[in-house]
């Protein structure tokens, strides 16, 4: 059964500022955020017996004989919610290969059919109008300018039945992943642009601004090292349940992109050309390395004990020590255009020992032109293994290369300039098939990574989610969700999708209302 509610729409500035949003939600004992509120207490024991939980729940009827583990527990929001949703997320597209799919088990029925909501941010558009200042800034750079500001520039992290999205005005929410409703949010010095960080209870995410100050310019025409960021720039960790801040880290230059955990230490590459590496518990710094350049939005990989990074001015993919910060590499292209490298988060695919990343390449600006260039390289020496230049197209106005996505032996990536997805060989970089993604505008389309799962390919581009055949690239079916989506990757868990957009919405969807059948592809 569902039932229409009223949803807390954009977070509040003041307490009693609200606006609100149509959801649907499952219907829910009366008594059951009481419950609830138990078991979020001791939602980080993955392990533990909630005794105060099963009192609870037997003083509404429940009559359980114990509590739940933590992949059982509701994280707060009065809605109980089932086994399937991943514990952790350790990095950027939650792994190296960055394909963020989590089953469930055939008991979580409610999970399997699909949760559907939308969340107002603040500021948030009308799903269905046009991006922010289109009439003055044009169909071309309105959408970007709005991902950029406003919206959500990557996408979502969703761990123990929390949504955690990061926002362009400095919000950083939590929402209760079956219904919406928001636990709790938090504030920052700049925009958050990334994928949020959780482990161990604990939530860290970075802010920061695309800009460049004039004086940076300045040293750029003179080739001397710059750094990325006009405003204020700061590492936060966030106590996951309450969302009370535990530490803050600021930093010289952006930390737009997503954070990267191993062992008990947090890795950011900024704005200012370091990488840090920080204790999750207290924020103190274990190692700093400076490198030649600046990371943009080139989120961290980790595989065993390396970390894979890009940056730019100089363009470089690097591999570092995450025990020392001992550069053991790095490598790069010839005729990267733009922010290039910094710009793009490499997919590492540990099993082959294969690094894969993708960078502009041969601009043009009478033309104003330029391809895309996807190549691959041996995780422990950086050796090139092959190079596949994409066909030439319109210099889209940011972001111009699509993050890859690696499952199974290939590399699913996209192309902005083209507004065309690729499937490619990891082992040769061979093409075998493309998608042209449909009413993709002149702003271009395909930045985000895609997601394998359960024999269908699931991509948000544009205006639009896809479901694609893994094998042809065939289009299995699509849906207009509202808004737009930018550099975000879909996560799938069960049947659900979670997603950000440029918009300021977050959002779930159904996997079967992108494509009827999709339980029936396997």
């Amino acid at each position: 059964m569902w039932r229409q509610v009223q949803q807390v729409g954009r977070a509040p500035e003041r307490e009693g500022e609200v606006l609100s949003s149509t959801v649907e939600v499952a219907a829910e004992p009366s008594c059951s955020a009481r419950v609830e509120r138990l078991r979020w207490d001791r939602r980080i024991r993955a392990a533990a017996v909630v005794v105060g939980a099963s009192v609870a729940l037997a003083a509404c009827g429940g009559g359980a004989s114990s509590g739940p583990t933590a992949s059982q527990t509701a994280a707060g929001g009065g809605s109980q919610l089932p086994h399937g949703f991943p514990s952790s997320w350790p990095m950027y597209g939650a792994g190296p290969l960055h394909d963020a799919a989590f089953s469930a088990p055939a008991s979580a029925r409610a999970l399997w059919r699909g949760y559907r909501w939308n969340f107002a941010e603040l500021s948030a558009l009308p799903l269905g109008g046009p991006p922010k200042d289109s009439s003055v800034l044009g169909a071309r750079r309105a959408p970007v300018k709005t991902t950029q500001s406003l919206g959500n520039a990557v996408g979502v992290t969703v761990v123990n039945g929390v949504v955690y999205s990061e926002s362009d005005m400095g919000r950083l929410y939590a929402l209760n992943a079956a219904t919406g409703k928001l636990l709790w949010k938090a504030r920052g010095n700049n925009a958050f642009m990334g994928n949020p960080l959780v482990e161990h209870g604990i939530v860290v995410a970075g802010t920061g601004d695309t800009g460049f100050s004039f004086n940076q310019m300045v040293r750029f025409n003179r080739h001397l090292p710059i750094t990325r960021g006009l405003g204020w720039a700061s590492i936060y960790a966030y106590n996951a349940r309450t969302g009370k801040k535990l530490w803050e880290v600021p930093t010289r230059g952006e930390d737009m992109s997503s954070l990267a955990y191993s062992n008990g230490v947090v890795f950011e590459a900024t704005g200012g050309g370091r990488v840090l590496a920080l204790s999750l518990r207290t924020g103190h710094q274990v190692w700093s390395k400076r490198l030649s350049g600046f990371d943009s939005m080139s989120s961290l990989a980790i595989a065993g004990h390396t970390l894979f990074a890009g940056f730019s001015g100089p363009n470089y993919v690097y591999a570092l020590s995450t025990r020392t910060g001992k550069v053991r590499w790095r490598q790069t292209v010839a005729g990267i255009a733009n922010t290039g490298m910094g710009d793009n988060s490499p997919a590492v695919d540990p099993a082959r020992g294969i690094v894969v990343q993708n960078s502009v390449i041969d601009a043009n600006p009478v033309t104003n032109t330029m391809r895309s260039e996807v190549f691959a390289m041996n995780a422990a020496t950086g050796k090139i293994l092959w190079q596949a230049k994409l066909p030439r197209g319109a210099a889209p106005p940011a972001y111009k290369a699509g993050v890859a996505m690696i499952h199974n032996g290939v590399v699913y990536v996209g192309s902005p300039n083209l507004s065309t997805f690729f499937a490619l060989s990891e082992t040769t970089g061979k093409v075998l098939w493309q998608f042209k993604i449909n009413g993709a505008g002149p702003a271009g389309a395909g930045r985000g990574g895609a997601t394998y799962y359960h024999g269908t390919l699931w991509l948000a581009a544009g205006p639009r989610i896809y479901a694609l055949d893994p094998a042809d690239g065939r289009l299995r079916g699509s849906l207009v969700a509202g808004g737009r989506f930018g550099l975000v990757n879909p996560v799938i868990v069960g049947g659900t999708m979670y997603l950000g957009n440029s918009w300021g919405w977050t959002q779930a969807v159904p996997l079967s209302a992108v494509f009827p059948k999709w339980a029936s592809v396997r």
